[in-house]
C-alpha cells in the first residue's frame, strides 16, 4: 500500500475535488481525512466520555501503573 498526503481546503458543504492521483481507476482506495478542528459530534461525545463514571477510575493515583521510578531514561 502507498500512501499519498495532500493537503486541501475543502468547498462549501465539505465538498473534496481530486484529479490525476496515482491510483488504478476502479480499483478501492483508502481515505482517511484529518482536521485540527473537532466537530460537534465529536466534541459531545469527548464530553459525555469524560464525565462518564465507568472511566472514573482513571483519575485515581493508586490506577497508575507506573511512576516517574520506573523510567529508564527521562528526557526533560
Amino acid at each position: 500500500m502507498q500512501a499519498v498526503r495532500l493537503r486541501v481546503i475543502p468547498e462549501e458543504g465539505g465538498v473534496l475535488h481530486f484529479s490525476r492521483l496515482p491510483v488504478i481507476p476502479g480499483r478501492p482506495v483508502e481515505v482517511i481525512i484529518l482536521s485540527d478542528e473537532l466537530s460537534s459530534e465529536c466534541r459531545q461525545s469527548l464530553a459525555a466520555l469524560q464525565n462518564d463514571a465507568s472511566y472514573a477510575f482513571l483519575t485515581d493515583p493508586a490506577e497508575d501503573l507506573y511512576t516517574l521510578d520506573d523510567l529508564k531514561e527521562r528526557y526533560d
